[in-house]
């Protein structure tokens, strides 16, 4: 079995290569809130109703006790605990153990066998009875044998073809638990990313609801000094329960993409998993290394290369049977023969020695050998196929991730500036409501423009990281590489 397989269970260190590397959270942004203002009560007087202000919010953190794990530990622990891939790996170690040279007939065989058998006859016509009383004649044998027999195949042209398919099956099937283990590793690596997107874009909107909160309290605070209307102050309640149903719908978005990868890591429960890093891009890729791996390091693409090779094995195997078989026996034994139905006293036999040697070739058998024949030479064409066919497509689908990485980290630098322009607009909005120089109305485009900026950003991010990763995949780096000698 391959190195890389049994490497696989142990060596998850170094996952996601550099690009991936845990990046440092950057410093916290000062909040936008104005904290000059009172507090938020806990009801409105508006229209002559009382309406309620405060909404109890539940918390968005992950259950206590939940895990803490980095990207890098949440891969190795979905590598040794996923019940899919132990099942690929058990496959594969069953098909490890089937190349062996008995299975391919290369070694001699070994056969045990014994009889006993008895007759007896009576006649039918008898001239009487004799002095004893007795009427007819009869007479018996009994016969027992036992022997051992060693058998060996001289010549059968099959054998080295069915040998070498069982080491090409061998590593086909190695080959595919890599790449199952490889695309748990970029599931793990996108539903990760996922949870930390999902935890920027509800931090976004937390803020939202602070900005909303404190245009409730200088709309409340205007209306009680006489230079507000109640119109702007229910605007600013009906404003804030909408940013409240989007933080509440996105809280849930957080606990479903949680429990997703919880589910990835066969945890007891799917929502107990907090994440450690950050959503923050590493070092940009070598995108022209990563593309030229793509049709050489590529695990499934290797697969299919090695079931090109089974077919052509198989193949050969066919063609073998036109060719005699040849086979020697030789063998002891030792047998009595006694006339009588039980053994008697004066038993007849002794020690024997068998030995010979038997060619065979089938000579018609209907056109069955030339079907199969024909058949394996189209699966080794379909293999070929196959195989031509991933390549185009893989080196397709190289080109277009390495294109989206190039873009989406052009799109994260533009967002950012964006982002950082709209953050400071929302707080100079803020003091001008305060000082009665801009209307609320006005206030929640620039609250809604700078909440628009931060969902971009994020999408941003998390759309170059997993587009990374996904070339990654595609050029075998999911999994570390290891050394012969690093395994024991």
């Amino acid at each position: 079995m391959r190195n890389g397989l049994a490497a696989l269970m142990v060596a998850v260190v170094g996952v996601l290569g550099s690009g991936a590397a845990r990046a440092q959270e950057p410093a916290r942004v000062p909040a936008l809130r104005v904290d000059s203002l009172p507090p938020l009560p806990d009801s409105l007087r508006l229209y002559g109703d009382t309406l309620a202000v405060r909404f109890a919010l539940p918390d968005a953190a992950p259950p206590p006790g939940a895990r803490r794990l980095s990207l890098e530990e949440a891969v190795r622990l979905a590598l040794a605990q996923n019940p899919d891939l132990r099942i690929g790996l058990l496959e594969a170690e069953r098909a490890a153990g089937d190349v062996t040279l008995g299975n391919a007939g290369y070694l001699p065989t070994l056969d045990a066998d014994g009889s006993l058998s008895g007759s007896g006859t009576q006649g039918l016509f008898d001239a009487g009875a004799d002095s004893s009383g007795s009427s007819g004649s009869g007479s018996g044998s009994t016969a027992f044998s036992a022997g051992v027999t060693l058998g060996y195949t001289v010549f059968d042209a099959r054998r080295a073809a069915t040998y070498r398919r069982l080491q090409l099956e061998a590593e086909r099937f190695a080959l595919t638990a890599e790449a199952q283990a490889e695309a748990l590793a970029f599931a793990v690596t996108a539903a990760y990313l996922d949870v930390l997107r999902q935890e920027r874009l509800v931090d976004a909107l937390v803020e939202a609801v602070g900005v909303s909160e404190d245009r409730l309290r200088i709309a409340q605070a205007r209306v009680g000094i006489g230079v507000g209307a109640e119109v702007d102050a229910a605007l600013a309640l009906s404003d804030l329960n909408a940013d409240r149903a989007a933080l509440l719908r996105q809280q849930l978005a957080l606990a479903q993409t949680r429990a997703a990868l919880g589910a990835l890591l066969a945890l007891d429960d799917p929502e107990a998993v907090a994440t450690t890093d950050s959503l923050a891009l590493g070092p940009p890729p070598d995108l022209a290394r990563l593309s030229a791996e793509v049709v050489v390091s590529n695990r499934g693409l290797q697969a299919l290369e090695v079931a090109e090779a089974v077919a052509e094995a198989a193949a050969e195997e066919v063609r073998g049977e036109y060719l005699p078989t040849v086979r020697a026996q030789v063998g002891a034994g030792f047998s009595t023969f006694d006339r009588g139905l039980f053994p008697a006293l004066e038993p007849v036999g002794g020690l024997d020695l068998r030995y010979g040697l038997t060619v065979s070739l089938p000579l018609f058998d209907g056109g069955e050998r030339r079907r199969r024949a024909e058949n394996a030479r189209i699966r080794v064409r379909q293999a070929g196929l196959d195989t031509e066919a991933e390549a185009l497509a893989l080196r397709a689908e190289a080109a277009q991730l390495a294109a989206a990485v190039a873009r989406f980290r052009q799109l994260v630098a533009l967002e950012a500036q964006n982002r950082q322009i709209a953050r400071q607009n929302v707080r100079v909005a803020l003091a001008q409501l305060e000082l009665g120089l801009l209307s609320t109305l006005e206030l929640r485009q620039v609250q809604v423009a700078f909440l628009s900026a931060e969902s971009r950003l994020v999408d941003a991010v998390y759309q170059a990281r997993r587009a990374e990763a996904e070339l990654r995949l595609l050029a075998g780096e999911m999994l570390p590489f290891v050394e012969p000698g690093d395994v024991e």
